[in-house]
């Protein structure tokens, strides 16, 4: 009986402190697998999140290059760059910002089977912010947000309120997921 609990108690202990990595090393996503990883995360067909000018595909025309790709047969790129481009984070951010209000609107459309955006009558209460918090951490991260994370973005939802009253609970979730989407815990493996 002792020993269980002993060995209980150092489960519990070494859970709760978690050793930092002696080799940290991160990856950068490149293009293709950050583009599919969102397009699971929030249920969109990939070829429809993004469209430059209604025309072109966001990373296989617009960011292919620039996010880590190669194109050998059109413009001859046939290694990746060695290091990530200047606008790298710029066209992280605009494939994000596409993804998130492409699956809001989907969620608008059809709101019994929304994703990430249930729309409220009224002012949505904290319950509703933070259930939706959590729905977008663990769509996009696949975990449950800490309560820190949750608080924070549930606090950001009164200065998108402020700016944007009438459309508030979309700009807000629209916003968050973005954010979220755009973390270098999303942007990195």
């Amino acid at each position: 009986m002792r020993l269980s609990l002993i060995l209980l108690l150092t489960a519990f202990s070494a859970a709760a402190q978690t050793p930092a990595s002696p080799d940290p090393r991160v990856k950068f996503k490149d293009g293709e697998r950050y583009l599919r990883d969102l397009a699971a995360a929030l249920e969109l067909p990939r070829d429809s999140i993004c469209r430059e000018l209604s025309q072109y595909d966001c990373f296989s025309d617009a960011f292919r290059i620039v996010l880590g790709g190669v194109e050998p047969y059109r413009i001859r790129v046939v290694e990746p760059q060695e290091k990530a481009s200047l606008t790298a984070p710029i066209a992280l951010d605009r494939l994000a910002m596409h993804a998130c209000t492409r699956r809001v609107e989907e969620d608008g459309k059809a709101p019994a089977a929304a994703v990430l955006f249930r729309p409220v009558k009224s002012r949505p209460d904290r319950k509703w912010k933070q259930q939706t918090a959590t729905t977008i951490y663990d769509r996009i991260l696949r975990r449950t947000p800490t309560a820190e994370e949750t608080t924070r973005l549930v606090s950001f939802y009164d200065t998108v309120a402020r700016k944007s009253a009438a459309t508030a609970p979309r700009d807000w979730t629209v916003l968050a997921c973005f954010a979220v989407a755009s973390s270098l815990e999303s942007v990195f493996y």
